[in-house]
């Protein structure tokens, strides 16, 4: 699907719209279970709703808080309704460092509640600690406190990038800590939580076995509209040839530089790069041009999104991307070798 090019719609609501003194329904919908009689969970988008799924299976309800498949969680505003949800939910699965923010102000009135946190599932997967990010916003109403693309400069063992279901390992350790929390919850079931779990994993599986593939292809090199696949194609040893303040511009909702953005387009127009990595749900003027510039130039553009297109759940939409993937790097050489 092809959207519009807004730019970004403003950013989180103040946290004071996160009051729970309205006790309604989550914004996002219901997406399964068996109506009440199980745990129910809460996710913050999803993304998190789908893998929450498949652990849940018929013994336990799924909301999300963003259901809206065109939706920025950057931006997202919050209600008092969405806060109510968290706080009432029996288990909460989210990203957490700053990502999804509005859930963590909702939880400073939960108490003890269960919670799965992404962002702690890929820590404890990978080794390496994503930095939690603040929302400051400045007077033009834009975040300015968010700067992902400078991987590179973080302390060692540290990320910047929090887009973290985009790390296979981590969605599955988020499955298996989320049957853990449920087997907690509901005892009866559990055996069942920890089966749909390691269903999951091995439903994720072969996607890893493509990415391991690439891996031993080469370095190859993609230029993106955002990083938010960086976890992915870090996986597979993908080299990121894109102006780093190119990608901090378009995170910060500004324009980039002319530097940059000639920069980028005659990565693109050279095919210095083996494929773009398009956001699809942030797409504005500037990147529209970008892809477009790829297209014309005969490079594939591997869609990403930050929510779970309408009517897929987490496996098909990732097997989508990473066929899309290997589809865009068959037949090719690797163009980042020369920089490794």
């Amino acid at each position: 699907m092809t959207l519009s090019r807004p730019l970004r719609a403003s950013a989180l609501a103040a946290a004071g719209l996160l009051s729970i003194s309205t006790l309604a329904a989550c914004s996002g919908s219901d997406t399964g279970g068996d109506g009440g009689d199980g745990p129910d969970i809460v996710a913050s988008t999803t993304v998190y709703a789908g893998i929450a799924e498949h652990v849940a299976g018929e013994h336990a309800s799924v909301e999300s808080v963003i259901s809206d498949p065109t939706a920025d969680p950057h931006s997202y505003e919050a209600s008092p309704a969405d806060a109510a949800a968290v706080t009432s939910a029996d288990l909460v699965v989210y990203n957490g460092a700053g990502y999804d923010a509005f859930v963590d102000m909702a939880l400073e009135n939960a108490g003890d509640l269960p919670v799965v946190s992404a962002v702690d599932e890929f820590e404890r997967a990978t080794s390496t600690s994503v930095a939690a990010h603040s929302h400051d916003h400045g007077d033009d109403g834009h975040d300015h406190s968010h700067d992902h693309s400078h991987d590179h400069d973080a302390e060692p063992g540290t990320t910047t990038n929090e887009h973290v279901w985009f790390s296979l390992p981590t969605v599955v350790a988020v499955a298996e800590r989320v049957a853990e929390e449920l087997a907690e919850l509901d005892a009866e079931n559990a055996e069942t939580y920890r089966d749909n779990a390691r269903g999951f994993a091995d439903a994720l599986a072969p996607l890893e076995e493509q990415v391991d593939a690439i891996h031993d292809r080469g370095h190859f090199a993609y230029a993106q509209t955002e990083p938010i696949g960086a976890h992915l194609f870090e996986a597979a040893h993908m080299v990121d040839r894109t102006p780093p303040g190119f990608l901090s511009a378009i995170e910060e909702d500004s324009d980039p530089s002319a530097a940059d953005l000639t920069t980028t387009l005659d990565l693109l127009r050279d095919r210095s790069v083996d494929f773009l990595a398009f956001n699809v749900q942030t797409e504005t003027l500037v990147t529209g041009r970008v892809r477009d510039t790829a297209e014309e130039a005969g490079l594939v553009v591997v869609e990403l999104a930050e929510t779970l297109p309408e009517g897929e759940d987490y496996v098909t939409w990732m097997t989508g991307i990473v066929d899309n993937l290997t589809a865009a790097l068959d037949g090719v050489q690797p163009s980042g070798d020369a920089g490794h």
